[in-house]
């Protein structure tokens, strides 16, 4: 049995990925019975995660391309965090699970993997630093901007249905004309 996976509460932007030590065959029947939400769940041996972000897929998918990549591309997961782990990620066969940090809604948890599984590594995907404190340009200050546009009425015009009315009526009197 695996050591059990300590999940700290209020976990953000972390991406676990584990090798599911099953048979192609097997995943695949298993995912035609059963959602993959579901699926992952049985895996994991844990019935009350909302894993329905997870994804299952076989390794094979990513040919020309490895997990390292479609993890640091896909998910902008910093190279420096794949790089002890990219020989490992890209020598993966068979079925993989990624597991987000949304499945444990912020909760502590304790996954207790039986022999299905095998994590191979976790990681976080980048958050750009945002930054802190006021901005200090002129357009930032309070009522720099100019007079509000939206607040003035419309300009009165004729509307196209009253001239189409107007030419409608003359027509119909040049007409009556014409006929006495």
């Amino acid at each position: 049995m695996n050591k059990p996976i300590e999940i700290k509460a209020h976990e953000r932007d972390t991406i676990r990925v584990f090798a599911i030590n099953k048979a192609a065959t097997e995943v695949v029947e298993a995912l035609k019975v059963a959602p993959k939400a579901d699926v992952a769940r049985q895996l994991l041996g844990d019935p009350h995660l909302n894993t329905a972000s997870a994804e299952i897929f076989p390794v094979a998918d990513l040919t020309g391309m490895g997990l390292s990549a479609y993890l640091s591309e896909g998910y902008a997961v910093q190279t420096d965090q794949i790089a002890q782990d990219r020989n490992k990620l890209d020598a993966l066969e068979g079925y993989v699970l990624l597991l987000f940090s949304d499945s444990f809604a912020g909760a502590a948890t304790r996954l207790a993997l039986g022999q299905a599984l095998t994590l191979i590594g976790t990681y976080t995907e980048y958050q750009p630093s945002t930054p802190s404190g006021s901005l200090k340009t002129d357009s930032a200050k309070l009522y720099s901007g100019g007079l509000a546009q939206q607040n003035q009425a419309p300009k009165k015009t004729p509307s196209g249905s009253a001239i189409t009315v107007l030419i409608f009526a003359v027509l119909v009197g040049i007409g009556l004309w014409w006929l006495l």
